[in-house]
């Protein structure tokens, strides 16, 4: 099989695993609320609280900042993974690759066969302004 019809193959498939994947979500229950997160939570890896980083963050990176602010679901998920170590992070990742097997095996199949929206220098640039952007936070977040 040529390289050419390899990949038109793969995203096929791809693609009919993320609709797959689309209709199981748009199926699924709701998620119960998460319990809000204190402010006064201290985040790791700072000197700051969850107040602080969140107004060191508007200030930092305002386009960032709206795009969390955008549903109330965003802005939860935001502030329980920030509280998080590194490791705790992982853990939850891990479980929720064990909760969402299907899920997490189309994330793999992509990742797996360098299936993207974006290019390997696009992402390069995305991990460099976000490290950017935490950097610039918590440097600042102690002044607010």
């Amino acid at each position: 099989m040529s390289a050419l019809r390899q990949k038109v193959a793969t995203v096929i498939v791809g693609v009919g695993a993320a609709s797959l994947l689309a209709t199981g979500v748009a199926n699924a229950a709701p998620a119960p609320a998460a319990k809000p997160v204190p402010q006064s939570t201290m985040v790791p890896q700072t000197s700051c609280n969850l107040g602080q980083v969140e107004k060191a963050l508007a200030k930092e990176d305002p386009a960032t900042w709206k795009k969390i602010n955008a549903t109330p679901e965003r802005r939860a998920h935001f502030e329980q993974m920030v509280v998080l170590t590194k490791e705790q992070r992982k853990t939850k990742m891990d479980q929720w690759k064990r909760d969402h097997p299907a899920e997490a095996n189309v994330f793999k199949f992509f990742k797996d066969n360098n299936i993207s929206l974006r290019s390997p220098q696009e992402k390069a640039q995305m991990k460099a302004n976000r490290k950017a952007t935490m950097e610039r936070v918590k440097a600042t977040c102690s002044q607010f």
